[in-house]
């Protein structure tokens, strides 16, 4: 089983046994009101945007939603959206099985973020997997983290993933609210602030 599936697995596991590790929280910024439609996605390929759908699905609050792995500028259009929920975190695999380079999965990030500015949608920036999610400057990862965090309109991070401090930089500096997570199943206890009654 690779680290990746071993990820997905686990998260699987933890939520279909109700499971709240202990001393788990949320921190930071109170979570921001979500808009619906919401339209999810990932930066990189990895597979924390399947596992965000997951938690956000187990929620029970998000009526209108979709996942595409690679929108297009042109496919924020296809519905009158008004959140875009971007999944940080790249992997190699996923870029091989999209067909694509990291090159061209930043080119099509930055021009669907520009997209979503010029609409006013929502974008919220998501570390779910926190430091297996974190690289090198320069590494995919960080390029990815590049392209969409600094132009959220919220971000929401796994502990771990902030060891540096670099997120907390990035909301300082873009003036996003910054919600931090001990693990990624309390990702679920955003959704309910966020999309709940």
């Amino acid at each position: 089983m690779t680290i990746h599936r071993a990820c997905i697995a686990i998260v699987l596991l933890a939520v279909a046994a109700g499971a709240t590790p202990a001393g788990a929280a949320v921190s930071g910024a109170a979570p921001v009101k979500g808009q619906l439609p919401l339209l999810i996605t990932n930066a990189g390929q990895g597979p924390g945007a399947k596992m965000s759908r997951l938690l956000l699905q187990r929620t029970g609050v998000v009526t209108d939603f979709e996942y595409n792995a690679e929108p297009q500028p042109a496919d924020l259009k296809t519905k009158p959206y008004k959140t875009l929920m971007v999944v940080l975190g790249s992997t190699a695999k996923g870029l091989g099985a999209s067909g694509i380079t990291i090159d061209q999965e930043i080119e099509r990030l930055n021009a669907t973020i520009a997209e979503a500015k010029k609409l006013k949608i929502q974008i919220i920036c998501i570390l779910l997997e926190g430091k297996a999610r974190r690289g090198k400057p320069g590494g995919a990862d960080e390029r990815c983290i590049d392209a969409v965090a600094p132009f959220a309109n919220y971000l929401v991070v796994k502990k771990d993933g902030n060891e540096d401090g670099r997120f907390d930089a990035i909301a300082k500096k873009s003036g996003a609210p910054l919600t931090i997570i001990d693990d990624a199943v309390d990702f679920g206890d955003v959704v309910k602030a966020m999309y709940g009654k």
